[in-house]
């Protein structure tokens, strides 16, 4: 059984309340947004715009990102009015992001780097076809680029998307569960990002593997594609393809595939061909805390990824996210596991923390609502921990604590 680190999981009250007071001596003068500013929809009260909406504006002061608030709830926005303005219920809509098909995420980045609030929706209507979709995402992403003053070549980064986004028009319901996901990121300082993630799980095994290898080859990565396909050895098939904007990095392109019953040696080999040692020594660490005594048998799902940037010779950037409901018993031990790795990294755990008292409450220690994928990565090869998590509505994770 898992139980809560010690003393030293937070940092000094005091320490916490000099940065708040600094915080709010710079937010002098400064227009903090609220949702009144949003644009509200017409179809239905009490719906997941209006859920996430609040969970947003309950997040953004323990955040510390006030001055970015403007600037978060016009890309909630744009993301999300058409595709959130469903009913807060389950099967009200279809979405692969989660299994009961909630149709949005939220996301932490904890290390390097360090973006403590990021979310991944569904966007637009849900009863678009794909041609009218993928014609919203163009004019999206025009719309959150401009917004956010991101950088890169639209007309070549969107022609690429729509490269990665072709269905085959013999497939009855090619549209299925969604092509497309779109994200936005906000860190402190006014630090902004999007990311538009590609449904890979599309068409003939050839085809997904060769839009794969198109869209590495974008980013000048088809080699390190060659590469990964050989060491996959058919352990793991194309699972997606994303984009990422920043306002101060090239445009990042990365791959996602999927793997069932494989061993967490096999994915040491990986690392060990793309990190080292060093990558390897620190992925059994973090096995060791996450995994437990599960580490010693065949993993379920997992889903590794690489990621490149555009005119960078760095090395590939690498990812491996485990799926919650496969690791844990229930979101209380999920919590416990992640609070006791996050402290052995020295990392402050308050991000965490903030966002499962704003989109989960009081934790389950019998169900595995809240925690969806948990992984480690690298930047520039630089560690971070990645945690997702699906919003629940109020009391949804108490029925049973």
């Amino acid at each position: 059984m898992d139980h809560p680190v010690g003393p030293n999981m937070h940092e000094p009250d005091g320490k916490r309340q000099h940065c708040q007071n600094k915080r709010e001596r710079k937010l002098k003068g400064v227009r903090v947004a609220t949702t009144d500013d949003l644009q509200t929809h017409e179809r239905v009260e009490s719906s997941w715009y209006e859920l996430i909406a609040g969970q947003l504006h309950a997040l953004i002061p323990k955040i510390g990102i006030e001055e970015a608030s403007a600037q978060l709830y016009k890309a909630y926005e744009l993301i999300c009015r058409d595709s959130l303005g469903c009913p807060v219920e389950p099967g009200t809509r279809s979405s692969r992001l989660n299994l009961d098909g909630t149709p949005i995420q939220f996301a932490l980045a904890l290390g390097h780097p360090t973006v403590p609030l990021q979310f991944l929706s569904e966007a637009g209507d849900p009863g678009m076809s794909h041609t009218e979709n993928r014609a919203f995402i163009e004019e999206t992403v025009r719309a959150l680029s401009a917004l956010l003053q991101l950088r890169g070549d639209l007309d070549s980064i969107l022609g690429l998307i729509r490269r990665a986004s072709a269905v085959d028009a013999r497939e009855i319901d090619p549209d299925r569960g969604g092509t497309f996901w779109v994200g936005a990121g906000f860190a402190s300082g006014g630090k902004s990002g999007i990311k538009i993630y590609i449904n890979g799980k599309s068409g003939a095994p050839s085809a997904r593997w060769l839009k794969l290898e198109d869209f590495a080859a974008y980013f000048g990565a088809a080699e390190t594609h060659r590469q990964l396909r050989q060491l996959l050895a058919g352990k793991m098939t194309p699972l997606g393809m994303a984009v990422s904007l920043q306002q101060d990095e090239n445009p990042n392109g990365r791959i996602y595939l999927s793997g069932y019953g494989n061993s967490v040696s096999y994915y040491e080999s990986l690392l060990r061909h793309f990190g080292g040692k060093q990558y390897i020594e620190l992925f059994k660490q973090y096995t060791r805390v996450m995994l437990g005594r599960d580490r010693a048998y065949p993993t379920q799902s997992v889903v590794f990824s690489v990621g490149f940037e555009q005119g960078a010779d760095d090395p590939p950037d690498v990812k491996i996210e485990f799926c919650g409901h496969c690791l844990f018993q229930g979101d209380s031990q999920a919590r416990d596991r992640c609070l006791r790795w996050l402290t052995l990294r020295n990392i402050d755990p308050h991000a965490y923390t903030d966002q499962l008292e704003v989109l989960a409450g009081q934790m389950s220690p019998t169900k595995v609502n809240t925690h969806v994928y948990l992984g480690l990565g690298w930047k520039k090869q630089r560690d971070y921990t990645s945690i997702y998590l699906k919003p629940q509505p109020a009391s949804a994770n108490t029925a049973d604590a």
